[in-house]
């Protein structure tokens, strides 16, 4: 009698765990561990706002409408540009962003959109939306990554470049380039630095930082996110804006075994996510360009000069020293000249239609996430 009824209590008490949530689930999640790799700082905003708010947005959705998986990130930070693609193809990292500026050769036909052209470039949005259309457009440019043992993810880009000079080195005009040392991120900028009369130095950024320390460089051609992201602040004080010169793509690339590996449904959620990231990371840096330059302003010694409104006699002069770049680099090639007439005709495009046009950045207030819900 005595066990009948311990049998009976045990039966209540299963019974009471499942009825009020404290029994285990009949199945676990499967955990599908993922790295991701980028080389921007831990403390930047594309890593800190808009890497973390990307991972978390498939991490919550996997959680939400799957029932047998889930995501974990492990995170690497200030990775070296190049060496990060080699381990997003060898399988170190899962998932990674780079872009072609940082591996000349490897992407070739993705160089012209980033030489100095008479392009809109008015910000990161318009730059972003127009660098993911150009790809989605030309098949051309997604061959590019075919040989490659990477999933696309997704574009985006900088807003337009600034030169930013150490005290005591301002630029107003282009004499002024002469004798200075200035770093180039990619080969087109590389080609506007020495078209100008300055000294490039193509480093990644850590050699950059470096030399700044040493005082054995002049100045950065760049966004202006980089003075507070990248510590860069600490250098530099001469703000000139030239949105002319300096166009940067970037892409987040997954190793492409383990995308396939990826459950169908988990699949469908990346896609979904990477659909609606450009135009919001193109947001976020629009946002993270302003609060950088914000930034700048309260800086000891800064200065900012606008060539096009203050002197726009001189401004030509410097438009004028860069023009026969995106020639020299088309030269006969019938896929380069295609590549650059598409990417006017969609920078037109983006830059003059209402909606995409008379945009705004919300600085101070960061942009809301999309989740890619449909």
């Amino acid at each position: 009698m005595k066990r009948i009824c311990l049998i009976a209590l045990a039966i209540v008490v299963v019974a009471s765990m499942v009825v009020f949530g404290w029994a285990e689930p009949a199945s676990a999640r499967t955990k599908i561990q993922l790295d991701f790799a980028t080389f921007w700082p831990a403390g930047d905003f594309q890593a800190a706002v808009g890497h973390k708010t990307w991972m978390k947005t498939i991490s919550d959705r996997v959680m939400a409408e799957t029932t047998d998986y889930e995501i974990a990130w492990t995170e690497f930070y200030g990775v070296h540009p190049a060496k990060l693609l080699d381990g997003v193809e060898a399988g170190t990292y899962s998932v990674g962003t780079s872009g072609p500026g940082y591996s000349p050769g490897v992407f070739p036909l993705w160089a012209g959109p980033e030489y100095p052209g008479e392009a809109y470039r008015r910000n990161a949005y318009t730059m972003s939306l127009t660098i993911q259309a150009l790809h989605d457009q030309m098949p051309e440019l997604q061959a590019q990554f075919a040989p490659t043992k990477m999933k696309l993810m997704h574009f985006w880009s900088t807003g337009p470049g600034y030169f930013l000079m150490v005290p005591g080195k301002d630029i107003r005009t282009q004499a002024d380039f002469s004798g200075k040392t200035i770093r180039a991120a990619n080969p087109a900028s590389v080609a506007t630095v020495e078209a100008l009369g300055a000294k490039p130095l193509f480093a990644p950024m850590s050699v950059a930082l470096e030399r700044f320390q040493a005082k054995l460089i002049d100045g950065i051609l760049c966004p202006t996110d980089t003075p507070k992201g990248f510590g860069l602040g600490a250098y530099v004080r001469h703000v000139i804006s030239a949105p002319f010169s300096y166009h940067f793509v970037f892409f987040k690339v997954m190793n492409r075994a383990a995308y396939d590996r990826l459950p169908a449904s988990v699949k469908k959620i990346f896609d979904e996510v990477n659909a609606v990231w450009p135009a919001y990371y193109g947001q976020l840096r629009t946002w993270g360009e302003a609060d950088g330059l914000e930034y700048m302003k309260k800086l000891q010694g800064y200065s900012y000069f606008d060539p096009r409104a203050e002197n726009p006699a001189e401004y030509t002069k410097w438009v004028g020293a860069t023009t026969g770049l995106i020639d020299k680099w088309i030269g006969n090639d019938a896929k380069k000249k295609a590549v650059w007439n598409k990417f006017l005709e969609l920078d037109k495009y983006y830059n003059t239609t209402p909606q995409y046009s008379t945009w705004k950045h919300s600085w101070p207030t960061q942009p809301a996430p999309p989740t890619g819900k449909k």
